[in-house]
């Protein structure tokens, strides 16, 4: 492997696993209040099953994130490759939750499956929300600079 690759995959690693180091500790406070609230107790297994979830997170949001460097990749809006890799998120999260509560509970209140859906699915819509304005802030940024540029330029054509 040539060092140009080492460090798109050290740096894929190191953006990958600190986002979902984020995802984590905002998931652990979610449900550490949630688990207060109702007066519910979590097992340490639990919440091993719940970081060894973000763990294969980690995974696909590191093939994400080198993905991203494709030529194909870099042809195609951000929220293209967001909305490919939905389904890879909602299934390993789905199966986290299901473990979770567990199989009899599901059975028992099917409406939890839909709630979960629901959750993910409002959680990755924001997500995707606040990475547009992040991106449109910067293009916004760009296209002021190439302006004033252009203005700088052609200012000094007409001398």
């Amino acid at each position: 492997m040539d060092i140009k690759r080492a460090i798109q995959v050290k740096a894929a690693l190191t953006k990958a696993f600190s986002i979902v180091a984020v995802c984590f500790s905002m998931s652990i406070i979610f449900i550490g209040v949630f688990c207060a609230a109702t007066n519910l107790s979590i097992e340490g297994m639990e919440l091993v099953k719940i970081w060894l979830t973000f763990f294969i997170l980690g995974g696909i949001t590191f093939f994400r994130i080198m993905i991203d460097d494709t030529q194909w990749a870099k042809s195609k809006p951000f929220f293209v490759k967001n909305i490919i890799f939905m389904p890879l998120y909602l299934v390993v999260t789905l199966i986290m939750a299901v473990s979770i509560v567990g199989m009899s509970e599901i059975l028992a209140r099917p409406y939890l499956v839909l709630l979960y859906v629901l959750i993910f699915l409002i959680t990755f819509t924001v997500r995707q929300l606040i990475g547009y304005i992040i991106e449109k802030a910067k293009t916004d940024l760009m296209n002021d600079a190439l302006e004033s540029f252009q203005k700088e330029y052609s200012w000094d054509e007409e001398e």
